[in-house]
């Protein structure tokens, strides 16, 4: 009988500036809509497959702050402002960055979006920036969410001519999605279908923390800076992540994955 072991790195960099408070790039949030939570529900289907997920502290410390309102970004902000109501350097802002996804595979799923894609270089209208609002969002969603959820499935339905409220309630359902992201993990460690490891709470590279001049042992005569030791760093980074775990999802982890690796 042979063993196949599925182990899932979950991580995003930290993208929240500390000094504004502000989440500068999109990614944690949009991944989390697409397949953090569906990962892991779609175990429910195959109740003999374990499987373990290493969760990066950092990561699930923005899906929290996402989820209960506390975390935005500029690409989450133009898309929740009315499309009447965006500034130029918004409307710029969302033509050049709303169609950051897959073209053949998201983009051309809703042919609308797809129209939208072929005409970025136009001027576009309230009615069409709107569409681009909802649509560039909306494709992140995870597919089963979608098909589970009749107002989504509506709004999948209907792929243009979108109002106020929709864009509301899609930005709602974001934030519900975004919700459910550790309890599923929560739920599904409790019944012992995964297991969770972790890593270093902000994912940094630990041997380097503990010593920058250890590089040169794999790699004799690299330029290096001026030395940095702080192991004491390391050690409260380990405790961070085993803390923040056992507060976020009521597990002890089993087990760690050392950045990088």
């Amino acid at each position: 009988m042979t063993s196949l072991v599925f182990l899932w790195h979950m991580h995003q960099p930290f993208y929240k500036d500390l000094w504004t408070g502000q989440y500068k790039l999109p990614w944690t949030r949009l991944h989390a809509l697409k397949d953090y939570a569906g990962m892991v529900r779609i175990l429910e289907q195959f109740p003999s497959v374990h499987q373990t997920f290493n969760l990066v502290p950092s990561m699930l410390a923005q899906i929290e702050e996402y989820a209960s309102g506390k975390a935005s970004d500029p690409f989450f902000d133009c898309a929740m402002i009315p499309a009447e109501d965006l500034s130029e350097a918004q409307r710029a802002f969302v033509v050049r960055y709303f169609f950051q996804a897959n073209v053949e595979r998201m983009i051309f799923r809703y042919p609308r979006y797809g129209e939208l894609y072929h005409r970025r270089f136009e001027q576009l209208s309230a009615p069409e920036l709107r569409d681009l609002q909802v649509l560039s969002q909306l494709v992140w969603f995870d597919e089963d969410q979608l098909a589970a959820d009749e107002a989504l499935q509506d709004l999948a339905r209907r792929g243009r001519d979108y109002s106020l409220a929709d864009q509301s309630l899609l930005t709602n359902k974001q934030r519900e999605a975004l919700n459910e992201v550790l309890p599923v993990y929560r739920d599904f460690s409790a019944r012992k279908q995964i297991e969770i490891s972790t890593t270093p709470f902000y994912h940094p590279i630990l041997p380097l923390l503990c010593d920058s001049d250890i590089a040169q042992v794999s790699r004799p005569g690299v330029t290096l800076p001026p030395r940095f030791s702080y192991p004491q760093d390391a050690r409260t980074q380990l405790e961070r992540a085993k803390a923040y775990l056992r507060r976020a999802l009521g597990v002890e982890p089993v087990g760690l994955w050392p950045s990088e690796g």
